[in-house]
């Protein structure tokens, strides 16, 4: 039985905006989420649509120059949103690490035209 926090990596928050593309029943599929919180391990996204578990999804955010893979390991539904638990296919290093700490907050409440 699991007993409090069992994760490996630490989060951290970061909000800002996250490029998510997947393959579904064959097709390319493409959405833009938000990034709630990461750690070197993985990352929580507010996606606009729900995504198959088990789901390997190719992921950027523009504005920390990074770009992963990852494998959808919890999707949860919150209101019209859906929350994604996603493990990166490698661990970021620390300087990836150091460089979301001094990043400034993104406000991602407005869409842009």
């Amino acid at each position: 039985m699991r007993t409090g926090n069992s994760r490996r990596h630490g989060r951290m928050p970061y909000t800002g905006r996250v490029r998510l593309a997947w393959d579904e029943s064959g097709a390319p599929r493409y959405a833009q989420g938000k990034c709630i919180d990461l750690s070197a391990g993985g990352l929580r996204v507010e996606a606009p649509v729900a995504i198959p578990v088990q789901s390997r999804i190719s992921l950027r955010i523009e504005e920390l120059n990074l770009s992963a893979s990852a494998l959808l390991k919890h999707v949860s539904r919150r209101g019209s949103k859906y929350m994604l638990g996603l493990e990166l296919s490698q661990t970021l290093h620390e300087r990836a690490l150091a460089a979301i700490v001094r990043a400034p907050v993104q406000d991602t409440s407005a869409e842009k035209s």
